[in-house]
């Protein structure tokens, strides 16, 4: 159907919603040759007012609307085409990134923006990225009134593309979360290495006297092992009790002693802590020879040398 003029197709538009039971609409795009709009009952619509509509909202949206039972397959190509059309495509967001982030520094002069790559191609004469590193300048000048804890973890980002976001965070004196460095890359020994490298560069800036929180991922624990700032005689290196207690109740399967071992972990005493862990070895020896081969300073607050400063991941949580 083809109009003189924007303003007969904006006068149909309007007649053709009141005809129809005063169907909502938004406008996408205007201008003096181009006017576009969108059902607010379509899934576009339902997608750009509500990020987390889903495939089960489509299938009961049409039901509603239609009385028929769309497949699950049509309905997830609908809701994948109608994301494409609002937020544009997986490649095309990736795309955004240099420019996106180059905002933030131009916006939020200070911030750190740092790129390694895995390479060249010729043919497209662009390079591909590897890892990306920020931090922000407000989180980095916070950090020096904040005490000398850093916990990091990795949390997957579940896109087309399987990168993990990794995190640095620390504790302000109101006890919340201060977020001082992200990156996006794999979680692995060169990224963790990588990682801690630019945290090292352009947050801790030669700070002594750090202690590091983390999991107990292999490539994590071999990069702090070659880093200055979370060894021996600089600063040291602590295991968060939350993971600790996660794959000890993954081994042995007890709730019961999972708990134990979160209050063994967080005993401030040495005496209370061996009590504890007596009462582990009562009921299963297994469970404490499994605690026990942990060494006690980098999970037990009562052996910790207060490095921690009292933290632990029910304190400085990622996600």
């Amino acid at each position: 159907m083809l109009f003189k003029t924007k303003e007969e197709l904006m006068e149909a538009v309007q007649d053709h919603s009141i005809r129809h039971a005063r169907r909502e609409y938004y406008v996408t795009e205007s201008s003096k040759t181009k006017w576009k709009v969108l059902c607010k009952h379509s899934t576009e619509g339902h997608v750009k007012c509500n990020p987390s509509y889903g495939i089960k909202h489509v299938i009961q949206n049409v039901k509603d609307q239609t009385g028929y039972d769309v497949p699950y397959q049509k309905a997830w190509y609908s809701l994948k085409m109608a994301r494409e059309i609002v937020y544009g495509t997986w490649e095309s967001s990736v795309k955004k990134l240099p420019a996106y982030l180059g905002a933030i520094q131009k916006y939020n002069p200070g911030t750190i923006v740092e790129w390694k790559h895995k390479g060249f191609q010729a043919s497209t004469g662009k390079y591909v990225m590897g890892y990306v590193f920020w931090a922000f300048k407000p989180c980095i000048d916070g950090f020096q009134f904040c005490r000398n804890v850093i916990s990091v973890d990795g949390t997957h980002l579940y896109t087309k593309y399987k990168y993990k976001l990794l995190i640095a965070a620390a504790m302000d004196g109101n006890q919340q979360v201060l977020p001082l460095a992200f990156a996006v890359d794999e979680e692995t020994y060169p990224s963790w290495k990588w990682f801690l490298q630019q945290l090292s560069r352009h947050v801790i800036r030669g700070r002594r006297g750090m202690c590091l929180i983390s999991d107990r991922h292999g490539g994590l624990i071999k990069a702090v092992r070659e880093g200055p700032d979370f060894v021996s005689p600089h600063g040291v290196h602590r295991y968060c009790l939350r993971h600790v207690c996660s794959n000890f109740n993954s081994t042995i399967k007890n709730v019961v002693l999972k708990d134990l071992c979160w209050q063994a972990g967080s005993e401030y005493q040495s005496r209370k802590f061996n009590r504890i862990m007596d009462e582990i070895k009562k009921q299963d020896v297994k469970a404490f020879a499994y605690l026990d081969a942990i060494n006690k300073e980098k999970w037990t607050a009562s052996h910790d040398g207060g490095w921690r400063c009292g933290f632990d991941d029910q304190h400085v949580r990622m996600h």
